[in-house]
C-alpha cells in the first residue's frame, strides 16, 4: 500500500519562516482570485491573522507598515491589492546593506586595545595646554592602573613615556616630570583577596568540608 506524504523538504522554501508554512499557501491562494474586491477583504484578513499569530508584533512602532511588507513579500510580490501603504519592491527587500568600514590599521599594544591608542591619537593634537596635560595623565593613570589590575604588572614612568611616544608616531616627548600618576586604592584589596585565599584557615575550612561530606557517604553505606 503507498501512502503520498509531502515532506516539507520537498515544498516549495517559506519566503518568511515564521509565520509558517499555511499562511504562505492562503496569501498564495489570495493571489489567484480575480475579483479584486474579494483580494482586498482577504488580504485584511490574513494580515488580521498574522497579528493573531503574533500578538507582540503590535508592541514595534509601525507594525501595521511591517505586516503589509511582510505580506508582500510572502506573496514573492505577487499580490496585487490597495493595501494601505506602498507596495514594496523587490530591489529594496533585497538589498544588501553596506558594509561597515573597519580600520585596517594594526594595534600597536593589543592590551590597551584600539580605544586607547585613539585617546593618545586625539590627546596628540590638542591645542591648550592644561588640557592636554590632564588627558595624558588621565591616559597614563588608565595604562598604569589597567597592567596592574589585569596583568598584574607595574609598568614605571619610563615604560609609559615610551608608549605614550610609540602610540602617538613621536608626537608625545614626555618627561618624568610631566607626568602626575594616579594609582587606584582597589589594586590592594584585591591583592588581599588573593592572600586570604591562601591563608590556612580556608584549607581548614576545606578539610572540614570534606570530613563532613565523608560522614554522610558512611550513614548512607548503613
Amino acid at each position: 500500500m503507498e501512502h503520498n506524504m509531502a515532506y516539507n523538504t520537498q515544498s516549495e522554501s517559506m519566503a518568511i519562516s515564521e509565520y509558517g508554512r499555511s499562511v504562505q499557501e492562503m496569501v498564495k491562494h489570495i493571489c489567484t482570485i480575480p475579483d479584486r474586491i474579494r483580494r482586498n477583504e482577504l488580504a485584511e484578513t490574513m494580515i488580521q491573522i498574522m497579528i493573531n499569530l503574533n500578538p507582540a508584533v503590535k508592541e514595534l512602532e509601525d507594525y501595521e507598515h511591517k505586516l503589509w511588507d511582510h505580506l508582500f513579500i510572502i506573496s514573492d510580490f505577487e499580490l496585487d491589492v490597495d493595501g494601505p501603504f506602498e507596495k514594496p519592491s523587490r530591489e529594496s527587500v533585497e538589498k544588501k546593506p553596506e558594509r561597515i568600514p573597519y580600520k585596517d590599521e594594526l594595534i600597536k599594544f593589543r592590551f590597551y586595545g584600539r580605544n586607547l591608542q585613539t585617546m593618545v591619537e586625539q590627546a596628540a593634537e590638542m591645542e591648550d595646554p592644561e588640557i592636554k596635560a590632564a588627558f595624558i595623565n588621565y591616559i597614563a593613570s588608565f595604562m598604569v592602573n589597567s597592567s596592574r589590575n589585569w596583568n598584574d604588572e607595574n609598568l614605571d614612568k619610563a615604560t609609559v613615556i615610551q608608549h605614550l611616544q610609540t602610540l602617538s608616531k613621536g608626537t608625545l616627548n614626555l618627561t618624568e616630570d610631566d607626568l602626575q600618576i594616579h594609582i587606584e586604592a582597589n589594586r590592594t584589596r584585591s591583592k588581599n583577596f588573593k592572600n586570604n585565599s591562601k591563608r590556612p584557615g580556608n584549607k581548614k575550612y576545606g578539610n572540614q568540608n570534606r570530613n563532613q561530606n565523608r560522614n554522610r557517604n558512611q550513614k548512607r553505606k548503613y
